[in-house]
């Protein structure tokens, strides 16, 4: 998946120029291009801020399909109608792990 792509169409749908959403996150707009051009992956601490400051979230912003198929199939391998927040934590980072041991 080309989550680059996505970081920057939610970066310029908020209206932000890289040095803008930058600053904002708390990085500089050199790491950002990195990640907007799949040089690099963010972490997840980079991955919340973002969310934040383009006001979507997390899973929607990665290609909410994937992340949802993961959630609701350990919703369903554990027999839930809900997962915890930690929870889908634990699979989002799993999942940025994975991604970014693709990209190495």
């Amino acid at each position: 998946m080309d989550f680059g792509k996505s970081f920057k169409f939610y970066r310029q749908r908020a209206g932000l120029t890289q040095k803008e959403a930058a600053a904002l996150i708390g990085i500089n707009d050199y790491q950002l291009g990195n990640y907007e051009t799949n040089r690099s992956q963010p972490s997840l601490e980079i991955l919340k801020k973002m969310s934040k400051v383009y006001s979507i979230s997390i899973d929607k912003m990665l290609g909410n399909n994937v992340i949802r198929n993961k959630i609701e199939k350990e919703q369903s391998n554990n027999k839930q109608d809900y997962i915890d927040s930690a929870e889908v934590l634990r699979i989002i980072e799993e999942f940025v792990a994975q991604n970014d041991n693709k990209n190495k």
